[in-house]
């Protein structure tokens, strides 16, 4: 048979998947005709394709030295080369097959897809992301490729230290877009997204990846706990229960289903959820958190402090575990070590401050501040500039010269309450000079001994409102007939910050849900409520008089309430205007309320003349209301008697 014969033959055994038998007739004609470069080349195919990869380097080598420059061949040893585990030859071979593929597009593509692979296997992810955008470019779907970038892109979410690098959103986010049948990317997308506070978005990003893996555990607790987040809490608990019902269910879906029960409400089956966690894993740090939080909204503080000292035994630095001890001992009354824990907020995301703060140093409270000066600035909530206040007089009484800076609709109320030599400035302005050392609101209780609940410095009022800003409120008031009652029933809704508007769901009424005040005699209901919420106002039977479209800062709310007889307000700023006013103020608290309010009173040591009228059933307004409604009439009696 001759020679052409047998290439023939070879040729159709090999098309035919009779690799082996190809293999075979190539080595016979190769005996009789060594030099033929195409039959080494097709050897090298044949013995590729039976995962031999070393014998089809040697045959592939022979092939390019016999006849240099075809592209094909250099693809395809490249190909062989990376299998050997030789991926700098596999590089270098695959360079040259691109370069030759220059004018065809498809063929070069398929040389860079095979380098930008080998290149993502070796860790040199910016060359490989390089060089797959290339190869996308030139063919827009190429599978492999798209596959390979998404990967690429997913393991850049994270450094060399394993830590998530500023970009990994914007990696795993087109990674996502590449692949997204694949659940870890999905999942990852997800998490990253929740570190930044895109709830929406984590939430899209978990969906898309349960849409291709609707069991998968991971995008379920995912979704569990960005569910949670935004309040939608039901969702959230079927969420973590689809989970738990799988074997071999990890303990964080106990963790997801008891936080759902917690913000359902449903504390006593949140804590059997946290125990069975526990009673496996003992020293589950999360699970010890959630509990102890729960323990808390139960009133155990007992319970809870176990809690968090468990976790500080088992990670002393751990920021949120000081930081829910501390307002759990500050609700328990335990203000010494509370303010002491609660410097640890500083390592808590969200609060952060601008870089001017930032960057002077803390005053210790031990020795007096450089210069005798000290820059006091709020940190928080209105409220809570509003409550702590309070201490900026016992600085001066200390002979330090203070400057504030607060919240803009705070400076003028501050202004009029504090000595003139006081600087009170907007929080972002310049710092007045010779001011070299500062000190947060809240950092004030601990440096000033407020150790204990006596210590707390009561002097009520100690804000204060000038004369001739109150008199036309006076005026306004007299045409009103009996008691004026001012009244605030919801709070900042926070849209941009869904905890912080889960919270304010629970502490907020719609206005009709006090619509049993109408017709108790001798009083007449002012507006105090600012913001989306005052339009209630139109689905509620209640008459009250509102003009709070001349309200435009805290100190034009001041003088108003002043003129009031008594405040009625959920936990909000306003609360703390009016009780630092001197007003009586009477407060709506929701059952798992404010640390501030403490555990259990109804009155108050930071304002004397507050009355707490606390929910005792969790989201159940009902039994405050008509506690409420007994309690205004019975007062409105006394006073008109």
């Amino acid at each position: 048979m001759t020679i052409n014969a047998l290439i023939d033959r070879a040729v159709l055994s090999h098309q035919a998947g009779d690799l082996a038998g190809a293999e075979a007739l190539y080595r016979e004609i190769l005996v009789s005709a060594p030099g033929l470069a195409d039959v080494h080349y097709l050897l090298g195919m044949a013995t590729l394709g039976q995962k031999k990869p070393g014998a089809a380097v040697k045959s592939l080598r022979t092939a390019i030295r016999l006849k240099p420059g075809v592209g094909e061949w250099l693809l395809n040893l490249g190909i062989a080369l990376r299998q050997t585990g030789d991926n700098i030859a596999a590089l270098e071979s695959l360079a040259q097959a691109a370069d030759l593929f220059a004018a065809i597009p498809v063929r070069r593509a398929e040389a860079l897809a095979e380098s930008g692979a080998i290149l993502a296997a070796l860790g040199r992810e910016s060359e490989a992301e390089k060089t797959l955008r290339e190869v996308l470019s030139l063919v827009p779907q190429h599978p492999a490729a798209k596959n390979n970038l998404a990967a690429t892109l997913y393991n850049r979410h994270a450094g060399a230290d394993g830590l998530e690098r500023p970009d990994a959103v914007e990696h795993l986010r087109e990674a996502h877009l590449l692949a997204p049948e694949r659940g870890p990317i999905s999942y990852r997308l997800g998490q990253a997204l929740l570190r930044r506070e895109k709830h929406q978005e984590a939430l899209l990003a978990f969906e898309a990846g349960l849409q291709r893996a609707p069991t998968d555990s991971d995008l379920l607790l995912g979704r569990s706990d960005t569910l949670a987040i935004l309040g939608r809490f039901e969702e959230a608990r079927d969420a973590a229960l689809t989970v738990i019902r799988q074997p071999g269910a990890p303990a964080r879906a106990g963790i997801a289903l008891a936080v759902a029960q917690h913000g359902l409400g449903l504390l006593a089956e949140a804590v059997q959820s946290l125990q069975a966690v526990l009673d496996a894993e003992p020293d589950n740090i999360p699970a010890l958190l959630n509990l102890g939080n729960v323990w808390g909204d139960l009133g155990d503080d007992a319970g809870a402090e176990a809690c968090y000292r468990r976790v500080l035994t088992l990670s002393p630095a751990l920021a949120v575990g000081h930081w829910q001890r501390a307002q759990a001992r500050l609700r328990a009354g335990d203000l010494a070590e509370g303010w002491r824990e609660y410097e640890w907020r500083w390592h808590m995301p969200g609060f952060g401050l601008n870089p001017a703060l930032q960057a002077l140093p803390v005053w210790d409270g031990v020795a007096q501040p450089p210069g005798g000066r000290l820059l006091v600035h709020a940190e928080q909530g209105h409220g809570d500039s509003l409550q702590f206040i309070r201490y900026v007089p016992r600085l001066l009484d200390m002979g330090i010269e203070v400057a504030l800076q607060v919240q803009p609709a705070l400076v003028r109320l501050f202004r009029d309450s504090l000595p003139a030599a006081t600087s009170v400035t907007r929080l972002g302005e310049p710092i007045p000079a010779g001011f070299t050392c500062r000190c947060p609101l809240l950092g004030l209780p601990l440096r000033l001994d407020t150790d204990r609940l006596a210590a707390i410095p009561a002097q009520i009022p100690y804000l204060r409102v000038p004369a001739d800003r109150r008199q036309p409120w006076r005026e306004r008031l007299l045409a009103l007939p009996g008691l004026k009652v001012g009244l605030v029933w919801a709070g900042d809704g926070r849209a941009d910050d869904p905890r912080a508007a889960a919270t304010d769901r629970r502490r907020s009424l719609a206005l009709p849900q006090l619509d049993g005040l109408m017709g108790i005699a001798g009083i007449s209901l002012v507006s105090l409520q600012k913001g989306p919420k005052a339009a209630q106002q139109a689905q509620s039977l209640l008459t009250i008089a509102d003009w709070t479209s001349d309200l435009s800062d805290f100190a034009d709310t001041a003088a108003l309430a002043a003129e009031l007889d008594l405040v009625i307000g959920v936990d909000t700023a306003v609360i703390h205007l009016s009780a630092a006013l001197g007003r009586p103020t009477w407060v709506l608290s929701r059952y798992d309320g404010c640390w501030r309010w403490l555990r259990s009173r109804e009155d108050n040591p930071w304002y004397p003349g507050l009355r707490l009228f606390r929910q005792t059933e969790w989201g159940n307004w009902q039994p405050v209301i008509a506690k409420l409604v007994n309690s205004i009439s019975v007062w409105a009696l006394e006073r008109s008697n």
